[in-house]
């Protein structure tokens, strides 16, 4: 053991046993006020090996489903030897025998030569720390190794790619298909996208998040994750952020001048900064111009044409709108004539002459001159090299001076302008407007120019610059330690002048403020103790008046932490149960990742990494935990602690009773037996709360409950509940049931009985256990029921009328008890005399009972029965019908009612016997010769009637339904109908005469003539045998003779059509009618024969030789047509039928003639068709001059036409 490198390490050379313990270190910083400081204390554990032995895996980390070799190194025979992973046994051997665990069988094997341990297909799961340990020879040693999936499918996915600049946020989100330990670095085109102000990384750096998005921000992004084994990149994605116009710039002729001769063409175009390209509209001098686009095109300008010029962009995606002005000069051009040098000898002497007041105090406080008016330049700031134009509002001075920073440029003096020697070449003076151009400016040229003139002086500050380039950024270091180092960033650029400068962190401006200064006139940006939020990425934006630049951004690596620590322990208890699995999770924020590693009471566990797992714990782990961190490379340390408590459960609670039965109104003890550690009892009844009261108490820390005098509310399910730091346990209900009774009973059961009835009984007593039951009658036992509680007579008869007592007795409690019921058995039922119910006769009904009642009632079909003029009562008990009507017919119930009961006798059904009334015949009254007639006959009685038939006086039939024989002329006559009743001993008769008649014959529809169209035509109907009338049917419906577009006659048995037309088609039938009936003639179909209608040849009218034509001519006909071909008007017909096929040649060219003839309406039409042959050419040929005019024309018209 030694002390290197200024006793801040301390190094074993060769760690034995005897070095194992617990080392802190202590500092004394002198400059902190004499402070000592001790490092957290690290535990170090040695086991002497035989020689140094090592494990090295073959691979670390490893991707899952390879081969992993732990070799020792010197390799080692083990004898008597075993590898773990964390607790976990994997294998075990003693001499060449090897047990393999089951989590690892067939994937692990141990060489005994080498001690190697092997693992095949290895899974994630498989990662952790490594031990080999052996007592022959005695070594220990360990590795950790890592198992990784590889990466696979990295996507991207956006909430949205169409953005707008400063309202809109982009959310991206990576995600991989597979993979684990993954690390995500986000890129935005070649560029590391790092957190800031406006750049949020979460879920673990997977899910990337811009506030309000700035048209940098458009991409393309990407997402690359990897872990130690693998990488993968996504596609990228790519934003369309909408912003603008603004940024907007104009140029005339390709230059930023804004003078220009008269004559000239003038091209000014139009730029801004805008997605989608803004769309812009031109204004002359405040008015709108019918011009859009960037370019304004104006030629042979006038003088009268200056003025302002304006260019107006819209975005119709941001809505926004912006414009820009220049102020365009057109003058008369200078001949080199027009403008003379002025001898510098010359001005003094000017100035004795007229221009005294050009001195520089005139114009002071004394100064007679009106107020300095403003000088416009067609450009200010410019860049060097440009050209501008300074005028003044004043319009033409005649007499005056043009002066730069004191210094004379023109004398403006009636006639020509003098121009100094100085400015001859690059100065150029109008004198119409008084404006100053100056060419190819310099520097040199900033400064104040002033017009004087007689009664005004305006002025004009002048600035000239040189456009910025290669702008870049310079930091004194990128590798920091917050709240140790600063950061100095440099800004420069290669050209440029009147520099301003502007800082970025991301897309936020750096301001001033604690620890942030800026010098060197902003060019340099000093950030001191910088801390986490400062890592950039960095910017200067370096802008003057007429350019701006920014320069590559500039990340800083600030190391932090470890800071923040949070532990978390799941699952949250405040004490642990025995048996418990128990997870501690650190975390910290620091960069790099820091060294993590757990000890408890202060002592080293040798565990590493964000969590600790715990399991099956034991009481024994009861401790104080921590997790420590540390960052190698801020150097610092943090720790966090918690205090975990472990306990054992309880392991059961029963609930005992030693006493006999539990009586009503004597004490009750209960005691509860807890198996482990306990800190309260509480006892439950039927799962509420029991609490103590004047006759409820506890003893022995609520071990055993009390009650002194027992009631029957407390019997129930009892049980107690035992409680300790980490469990409650209930005990299984215990049943209390409480012996009680009998109570005095009470009987169910009818007061009064008639005669033939059961009567059934019920004794209801409060008993616990049920007593049993004894049932007497007058002193006689009827029924010993034991645990049955009812009793039912047999049927009743007067003389069990009496008393019915029922004996309750309990044979735990000992008691009994007594009660009874009177029963009163009567008859009651409604009586009739012996003769039937007859309508109009006499009769009643008489309610016989035994037994006392005042009161008889009467009720017909369920309702209370009243006396009329045809009903009375005699004495309640007798109802008399006099006369008897059909509607006394019902149900009749007699109540009989006394002050202990009331009873109603079963239902009497009286039906009253009456008719028959009025019989009716259903039966024609005429029939034909030949055919049979029919008859029905009823009539309303009660009971059914039985009839009779009569046919002229003689006996024909003797059912409600007469059918008669076929039918002659000689049988006609009367038909009797007689109905009889055999209960009421009436009968009536009905009557009806009967015609039979001569038979018609059948009936047909006859023409003599074909119907065709617009001709007369007529429909004859022939009927057989004589009839009263004719009518005719179309279509199933009556002839309507009015109907438009058709002319109809009836005449007689014939139907005229004047004329006959396509309307009137259709089926008709004539119907013929006589006393006995109609008969219809069968359906006549008329169909109107026409045409032929609208002729027509359908092919072509010509085509090109030798190829094979066919004309078919066509009519609207019926029947169809014959068709007949013709040519050249030959009287000879070429052919018939209606299709026509020839060879288109030269002798086939001419009039084709279709000739169309109807057979029926013998009517002819004609149809011609004119066919040519076409002439092959391989170019267009005209004959005349006028063809060649055409040939012209339509050339010229082409583009026209295309257009």
């Amino acid at each position: 053991m030694e002390l290197l490198q200024n006793n801040l390490t301390l190094h074993f050379d060769s760690p034995l046993p005897s070095d194992t313990g617990f080392y802190m270190c202590e500092m004394y910083v002198p400059t902190f006020q004499q402070t000592r400081l001790f490092s957290l204390g690290y535990l170090l554990s040695c086991v002497l090996a035989s020689g140094a032995v090592e494990v090295q895996p073959s691979i670390n980390p490893a991707v899952v489903g390879d081969s992993v070799t732990l070799s020792l190194s010197p390799p080692t025979t083990l004898k008597i030897a075993s590898w773990t992973v964390g607790e976990s046994l994997i294998v075990t051997l003693v001499g060449d025998q090897q047990a393999v665990f089951p989590n690892h069988k067939g994937r692990a094997s141990v060489n005994v030569l080498t001690g190697a341990l092997t693992l095949s297909s290895v899974k994630v799961a498989d990662s952790g720390v490594y031990m080999v340990q052996s007592s022959d020879p005695q070594l220990k040693a360990s590795a950790s190794i890592t198992v990784l999936e590889p990466i696979s499918n990295v996507t991207l996915r956006a909430n949205r790619t169409k953005l707008m600049e400063f309202k809109s946020s982009a959310v991206v989100t990576c995600s991989v298909s597979s993979g684990s330990s993954l690390s995500f670095l986000w890129m935005n085109g070649s560029s590391e996208v790092k957190a800031s102000g406006r750049v949020q990384l979460t879920d673990g750096s997977s899910t990337l998040t811009i506030v309000n998005v700035t048209r940098y921000d458009q991409g393309p992004f990407s997402c690359r994750v990897f872990n130690p084994v693998s990488n993968g990149s996504s596609d990228p994605v790519t934003f369309t952020i909408s912003y603008g116009p603004d940024n907007m710039a104009l140029t005339m002729n390709g230059r930023n001048t804004t003078s220009f001769p008269i004559g000239s063409n003038l091209t000014v175009l139009c730029s801004a900064q805008s997605s989608p390209p803004a769309q812009l509209q031109w204004a002359i001098r405040g008015e709108l111009a019918n011009t859009t686009g960037p370019l304004l095109e104006l030629f042979s300008v006038r003088k009268d044409q200056s003025g302002p010029y304006s260019c107006l962009a819209f975005n119709n995606h941001t809505n926004m709108n912006s414009n820009i002005t220049a102020h365009i000069m057109i003058a008369e051009p200078f001949s080199g004539s027009e403008q003379q040098a002025v001898n510098v000898m010359l001005l003094p002497l000017l100035l004795l002459v007229g221009f005294l007041f050009l001195l520089p105090d005139v114009g002071g406080p004394f100064s007679p001159f009106a107020p300095a008016q403003t000088i416009q330049a067609s450009e200010n700031p410019l860049p060097v090299g440009s050209n501008v134009t300074l005028f003044s509002l004043q319009g033409n001075v005649t007499l005056g001076t043009w002066i730069f920073d004191n210094n004379l440029i023109v004398l403006i003096v009636p006639g020509k302008p003098l121009i100094t020697t100085t400015s001859i070449g690059r100065v150029t003076f109008n004198s119409t407007f008084s404006s100053l151009t100056i060419r190819s400016v310099q520097l040199e040229d900033s400064g104040l120019y002033t017009l004087q003139g007689v009664e005004f002086r305006s002025q004009i500050t002048l600035s000239v610059q040189v456009p910025i380039s290669n702008v870049t950024l310079r930091a004194n270091a990128t590798n920091l330690v917050e709240f140790n180092d600063t950061a100095v960033l440099t800004c420069s650029v290669l050209t440029g002048s009147s520099l301003s400068y502007v800082w970025l962190n991301g897309s936020d401006v750096v301001t001033l403020g604690a620890g942030v200064q800026l010098s060197d006139g902003n060019a340099t940006l000093t950030m001191s103790r910088v801390n986490r939020n400062d890592a950039g990425p960095y910017r200067c934006n370096v802008s003057n008046g007429v350019s701006h630049e920014s320069s590559l951004p500039v990340y800083l690596n600030i190391s932090y932490g470890p800071s923040n620590i949070t532990m978390v322990i799941m699952p949250i208890r405040s004490t642990y149960i025995t048996g418990s699995n128990i997870t501690l999770s650190c975390s910290a924020e620091s960069s790099p990742p820091a060294m993590i590693y757990w000890m408890v009471d202060r002592v080293n566990l040798n565990q590493f990494g964000s969590h600790l797992q715990l399991e099956r714990v034991t009481e024994g782990e009861s401790g104080n935990y921590q997790c420590v961190f540390h960052n190698t490379v801020t150097s610092r340390f943090s720790s966090k602690g918690a205090m975990i408590r472990i306990m054992e459960p309880i392991a059961a609670v029963v609930v005992k009773y030693t006493g006999g039965p539990v009586i009503v109104h004597e004490p009750l003890s209960l005691s509860c037996e807890v198996t482990g550690s306990v800190d309260r009892i509480q006892w439950w009844r039927n799962h509420q709360l029991i609490t103590a009261d004047n006759t409820t108490f506890f003893d022995m820390n609520n071990k055993t409950l009390n009650i002194t005098h027992v009631q029957l509310s407390q019997d129930g399910y009892y049980q107690c509940q035992a409680f300790n730091s980490v469990s409650n346990m209930t005990s299984s209900p215990y049943t209390v049931d409480i012996y009680y009774g009998p109570q005095m009973p009470t009987i169910k059961g009818p007061n009064a009985a008639k005669t033939g009835d059961n009567a059934t009984f019920y004794c209801i007593a409060s008993s616990n256990p049920p007593g049993s039951y004894t049932w007497i009658f007058n002193n006689s036992v009827m029924a010993n029921m034991s645990h049955y509680n009812y009793y039912a007579t047999p049927p009743l008869t007067k003389d069990m009328s009496g008393k019915y007592t029922c004996i309750v007795f309990n044979n735990i409690t000992r008691k009994n008890s007594t009660a009874y019921k009177m029963l009163t058995v009567f008859d009651l039922q409604v009586e009739t005399p012996m003769h039937p119910a007859i309508e109009g006769h006499f009769y009643m009904l008489t309610c016989n009972m035994s037994g006392p009642a005042e009161n008889v009632y009467w009720k017909k079909n369920g309702k209370p029965l009243h006396e009329d003029n045809t009903t009375d009562y005699l004495f309640n008990k007798t109802i008399i019908f006099n006369p008897l009507k059909q509607s006394d017919t019902g149900l009749y119930q007699c109540m009989a009612v006394n002050p202990l009961w009331n009873m109603t006798s079963p239902p009497y059904m009286l039906l009253v016997n009456f008719g028959p009334e009025s019989p009716m015949i259903d039966g024609p009254a005429f029939a034909e010769a030949g055919h049979y007639a029919v008859f029905n006959c009823s009539a309303t009685s009660m009971p059914t009637s039985r009839f009779t038939w009569w046919f002229n006086g003689s006996y024909a039939g003797n059912s409600s339904v007469f059918r008669t024989g076929i039918l002659s002329l000689n049988m006609s006559g009367v038909i009797t109908c007689k109905a009889y009743n055999d209960v009421t001993g009436k009968n009536v008769s009905k009557s009806k005469m009967f015609t039979v008649i001569e038979a018609s014959g059948p009936v047909m529809i006859r023409s003599n003539t074909i119907p065709i169209n617009s001709e007369n035509f007529t429909l004859t109907c022939d009927v057989t045998g004589p009839y009263d009338m004719i009518y005719w049917m179309k279509n199933d419906m009556l002839l309507n003779v009015s109907e438009p577009h058709m002319s109809y006659a009836n005449e007689n048995n014939t139907l005229h059509f004047t004329p006959v037309t396509l309307y009137n088609e259709g089926m008709y039938q004539c119907v013929a009618t006589n006393q006995a009936g109609a008969q219809k003639s069968p359906k006549y179909i008329l169909l109107v024969n026409y045409g032929p209608l609208k002729m027509e040849i359908s092919g072509p009218d010509s085509t090109q030789g030798d190829v094979s034509v066919s004309l078919k001519c066509s009519a609207l006909s019926r029947p169809y047509c014959e068709f007949h071909w013709f040519f050249n008007m030959s009287s000879v017909a070429l052919k018939t039928g209606p299709l026509i096929t020839f060879l288109s040649t030269k002798e086939n060219e001419g009039t084709y003639t279709c000739k169309a003839t109807n057979p029926v309406t013998n009517i002819t039409m004609y149809q011609t068709k004119t066919f040519t042959v076409a002439a092959h050419a391989s170019a267009l040929h005209f004959s005349s001059q006028g063809g060649l005019m055409m040939m012209g024309l339509f050339a010229l018209f082409v583009p026209v036409l295309f257009n």
